[in-house]
């Protein structure tokens, strides 16, 4: 690369850090980094004396622990051992005491650890077909089975034990004590199921326990989502659950992109679009977040950690994110939006028949909610006759321009949105876009070359037909966020849908510059809504708004108000491989809660 070049592109990216420090505008700066350490595992220390199960599980660990530091495959089978015999232990504990020893416990917790670490680690282990292991008739599969899953077997490619950790994501790690061994699973595929990430982290609980049924040993994973606790005998005993861990585990990867998708709108390839969170489950309301400027899905780790964490609501809502890119106009990217939620329900309910679809919940933070009001207003001419003086249709154009054109500027609602909360949304725009550091994040905005050759035919072929604001450019989305952009008004003018309820939760941490009330960056007259249901001002700044436990209550109380106000669906279609038939929302009592950052 030429050097000038590479400085310039420097330079650009200094200016536009500067521009997002001084706008603020969804994104923020980590306050430090996670931090990811390794399950420690439990060595014995002759505590089994008196236990003669526990005495042999503790000789059969310390021969699994040598074989592994040989780097020798037989010690998948040796943990597997001490996994069975320390099982036994535990059993007859909870049975004759109806508790367990910490020694046990900490035993069978390290060598379920270590038989599912090294099974990876020595190839033992087939995601579709379980785990490996020698016998005297040569090898076998430890029969394997999955509770309360939505993704199927073939998914669970990584398994990472969870030890400590540390991160920024969250405000509060959901996790608890108990039996097994909490997880991170890890998918990677090639072509995932439409409108699912290429990557994704899951939470599992992993047992080995011997199955009456079976009449042998057996490795059994749990979604922690879903279940907390197993039967043994007649006892119910709690499963170790760690919630946040995915998100802890996912934040160790690459650098977010939102820079380069502010930069080059739809030039990085970083999946923009409609994605969910897990599989499509029917009879679940759709509550779909839509970040802000500056921004990407990853500013809503916090606030979706919370509403998973509350059973009520993940037994009844699934959670999806919209990804785009911040620096194109926020017409086009609601335009997308649009397109794909009919997508979606063409490819997972092409027939309707789950009402749950027609319940759907956006969530928009800054920019983000402007995306999310046009899925629920009509456009009727009013946007395109706030940029052009004769119709779409006498246009000199191609037919795939004018096509494009239509899809952004002319709609009808949504009628599968019916609820929408507002946080920090400038619906009236910011004075931030009109100063000069708004002007130079929009000036660094780099117009794809098909965009701009669309522009200049439409401008060279139709003289004297567009305003100046859509003349001199495509619009830029901090150029659509100018108080004064004729666009923008004309989209606070457009009619909502009656069947919409509208919730704003406004920012009130730091004034404007002449003293109007804001949030730093969206005064509080740009954010308010006449004809709202809800309204609340929040004492925060427009960069944490959407993460501040108010912020967090307000959006539970609407989600259950909606789950009140729209009645009950049929269940959701289950995708696992063994349901277990557990009420998720009856368990919770055994979840504890710590600060993510202990």
């Amino acid at each position: 690369m030429d050097e000038s070049v590479h400085r310039f592109q420097i330079t650009q990216r200094l200016l536009v850090v500067a521009v997002c420090a001084v706008l603020v505008v969804g994104c923020s700066v980590a306050p430090k980094r996670t931090q990811w350490h390794p399950l420690a595992y439990t060595a014995p220390n002759g505590d089994g004396i008196g236990n003669w199960g526990l005495i042999a599980a503790e000789d059969s660990y310390l021969a699994a622990v040598d074989l592994e530091a040989k780097n020798c495959p037989d010690c998948v089978e040796e943990y597997l051992k001490t996994a069975c015999k320390a099982w036994e232990a535990l059993d007859r504990e909870i049975a004759s005491k109806g508790k367990s020893s910490t020694r046990a416990v900490g035993l069978y917790q390290s060598s379920v650890a270590k038989l599912i670490v090294t099974g990876q680690r020595f190839g033992r282990w087939d995601p579709n077909r379980g785990l490996i292991v020698a016998s005297s008739c040569g090898t076998t599969l430890l029969p394997t089975c999955y509770h309360g899953f939505n993704w199927s077997p073939d998914q669970f490619q990584h398994l990472e034990p969870v030890g400590e950790y540390s991160t920024p994501a969250v405000s509060t790690a959901y996790r608890s004590t108990g039996l097994g061994v909490p997880l991170v699973v890890s998918r990677n595929v090639i072509n995932p199921q439409p409108f699912t990430q290429q990557e994704q982290s899951f939470a599992a609980t992993a047992l080995v326990r011997f199955c009456k049924e079976q009449a042998s040993y057996q490795l059994e994973f749990y979604d922690p989502l879903r279940e907390s606790d197993v039967q043994l005998g007649r006892s119910a005993v709690s499963l170790v659950r760690d919630l946040s861990a995915p998100i802890a585990y996912e934040s160790l990867g690459g650098d977010r992109e939102w820079l380069n998708d502010f930069l080059q709108p739809g030039a990085t390839g970083s999946g923009d679009g409609l994605f969910m969170i897990e599989p499509y489950q029917s009879g679940k309301i759709p509550v779909i977040f839509v970040h802000g400027l500056l921004s990407d899905p990853k500013t809503w780790t916090n606030l979706v950690n919370e509403l998973r964490a509350r059973p009520d609501l993940n037994a009844r809502f699934q959670w999806w994110g919209f990804r785009y890119s911040t620096g194109e106009p926020f017409l086009t990217s609601a335009a997308v939006l649009r397109r794909q939620l009919h997508q979606i329900r063409s490819t997972y309910d092409p027939q309707h028949q789950d009402p749950a679809f027609s319940q759907i919940v956006l969530v928009g933070h800054s920019m983000g909610g402007n995306v999310a009001k046009l899925q629920v207003t009509s456009s009727g001419d009013q946007l395109w006759q706030s940029i052009a003086r004769i119709p779409l249709g006498a246009l000199v154009t191609t037919e795939e321009t004018r096509r494009d054109l239509h899809q952004s500027f002319f709609f009808q609602p949504s009628h599968d949105v019916k609820r929408v909360v507002f946080i920090g949304t400038p619906h009236a725009g910011s004075s931030w876009a009109r100063r000069p550091i708004g002007r130079l994040g929009s000036m660094l905005v780099e117009t794809d070359a098909s965009t701009e050759a669309t522009h200049t035919q439409l401008i060279r072929d139709n003289p004297d037909v567009f305003t100046e604001e859509f003349a001199e450019r495509f619009p830029t989305s901090i150029d659509l966020l100018e108080p004064e952009s004729a666009l923008l008004a004309s989209t606070t003018r457009l009619p909502y849908s009656p069947w919409v309820k509208l919730h704003s939760i406004i920012g009130t941490g730091k004034n404007m510059r002449d003293g109007e009330p804001a949030d730093g960056v969206v005064p509080v007259a740009s954010a308010r809504l006449l004809g709202v249901a809800s309204e609340i001002l929040v004492d925060a700044k427009h960069e944490s708004l959407h993460r501040e436990p108010s912020t967090t209550s307000e959006v539970i109380r609407i989600l259950r108000v909606h789950l009140a106000n729209c009645g009950v669906f049929p269940p959701s279609r289950d995708q696992t491989v063994h349901p277990s038939g557990l009420d998720s929302s009856q368990n919770h009592r055994h979840l504890e809660v710590r600060s993510a950052q202990e």
